[in-house]
């Protein structure tokens, strides 16, 4: 198709200021600490507003023939994918179902995520979900008081955890932690508590989609100890799926149409055709563009992300040598 390239597109990581960021992020990315500048909290890999490399932005790309880059898809946008940098806690938020966001005209679809826990301080911990079923005045009353974690099921976390966050559930993410975020590209969501930092809450709008019963749907999958040849799938949402394969001998990525990946590198020394794929950014392969080759070996491991909910037929380990 004229004027879409066909090749892996190489996407130049946005940094975004979070208050419960970090002032340095060395390790992820070649910058001078920030000592007189907000914290970086996020670095947005999929972006429709980051630019590419050769120039111009991803959305700008996407739109020149959106069924040539995402396939057979109904997406309008591609999955959002993130790093997040936490020296703080996030706020306790929720993002509406699907019922709840076109009943309400609010997006046309919710939003689903997943956390890939990459680096985890000794006592790091996410929230999700509720111990027991509470009602809108106990959830009110214990934003009101600051007693709302306290309501929530806790999840210690560990490198190589995947945390599932179903859409309606409430959730937080502690301090401490490093992790790849994947969701719906949907910018809806509600605070219902920020540790008294000066930022709008969103409570009534939170009770109207929140899911109020005992946690489900969200407890942590421990990565195995050692990954298989053909890898392995993370986690899958109805709109995503996570996946993390083994460089060892060599990966493609052989596109068939139906839909697009995400390729994001989890270590150093991962190559994209011949050429470092740093850790800390992303490449995206067209769902009809050209076969993408993987190589690094060793302990190099690779992130996936495509359409779900099921794991894609398209990425092929070639065998040793």
């Amino acid at each position: 198709m004229a004027g879409v390239t066909a090749d892996p597109v190489r996407i130049v990581p946005r940094l975004v200021e979070r208050v419960w960021g970090r002032t340095d992020l060395s390790g992820w990315y070649d910058a001078p600490p920030r000592t007189d500048a907000a914290p970086l909290g996020e670095a947005w890999l999929t972006d429709v507003e980051c630019e590419v490399e050769g120039g111009g932005t991803f959305g700008g790309l996407i739109g020149r023939d959106r069924h040539w880059a995402l396939g057979d898809t109904a997406a309008s946008a591609p999955i959002l994918v993130k790093l997040l940098f936490t020296a703080a806690a996030l706020s306790v938020q929720v993002h509406p179902t699907d019922a709840a966001a076109r009943s309400r005209g609010i997006a046309p679809s919710g939003k689903n995520e997943a956390w890939h826990i990459l680096e985890a301080a000794a006592d790091a911990a996410v929230w999700a979900g509720f111990e027991v079923t509470v009602t809108p005045a106990q959830l009110r009353a214990a934003v009101a008081d600051g007693s709302i974690l306290g309501l929530m099921r806790r999840y210690p976390v560990q490198a190589g955890d995947t945390v599932p966050v179903p859409a309606g559930t409430v959730h937080a993410i502690g301090a401490g932690l490093v992790l790849l975020e994947v969701q719906d590209p949907v910018q809806v969501t509600y605070r219902l508590y920020d540790y008294g930092r000066p930022r709008p809450l969103q409570v009534d709008e939170a009770l109207a989609v929140a899911d109020l019963g005992p946690a489900r749907g969200s407890e942590p999958v421990a990565g195995p100890a050692a990954q298989s040849l053909e890898g392995r799938l993370l986690t899958r949402a109805p709109r995503f799926a996570l996946e993390q394969h083994a460089i060892r001998d060599g990966l493609v990525v052989q596109p068939d149409g139906a839909r697009s990946h995400i390729l994001v590198p989890l270590t150093p020394g991962i190559l994209l055709d011949g050429r470092e794929l740093p850790r800390g950014t992303a490449a995206f392969v067209p769902a009809h563009g050209r076969v993408a080759r993987l190589g690094g070996g060793g302990q190099a491991s690779l992130a996936v992300v495509h359409a779900g909910p099921d794991r894609s037929p398209c990425i092929l380990a070639l065998p040793g040598k």
